[in-house]
């Protein structure tokens, strides 16, 4: 599941069927890459699973630099990164100028 609301940007993934030493996470410019890879051999034969997810994610939007994935005893994998603040924008707004230097009697600025 794969969600972006006022919280932040979100997903959840099952990897139960994985070790977490068997899973790998990787971000590569827009793209979130989930990665994992299980093998298992017994009397009755082997098993070998693969997992490989991407998902582009909106870097516009999101705080790449607090990017946090967690894994819980379940197996459920979640990884979120809170929005970016928005700026306020100045649309309509006055802008302040601010003086520097000293004004002479003519209108320019003497530095």
């Amino acid at each position: 599941m794969i969600s972006l609301s006022d919280e932040g940007f979100s997903v959840k993934c099952d990897v139960s069927s994985y070790k977490p030493d068997e899973l790998k996470l990787r971000l590569d410019g827009d793209v979130l890459s989930i990665e994992g890879e299980h093998k298992e051999e017994n009397e009755q034969g082997s098993v070998h699973l693969r997992l490989q997810r991407s998902i582009r994610i909106p870097v516009d939007q999101i705080d790449l630099s607090s990017l946090q994935s967690s894994l819980d005893q379940n197996g459920n994998l979640s990884i979120h990164a809170p929005l970016i603040e928005k700026k306020k924008q100045l649309n309509g707004q006055e802008i302040p100028i601010q003086i520097t230097g000293q004004q002479k009697e003519t209108g320019t600025i003497e530095n």
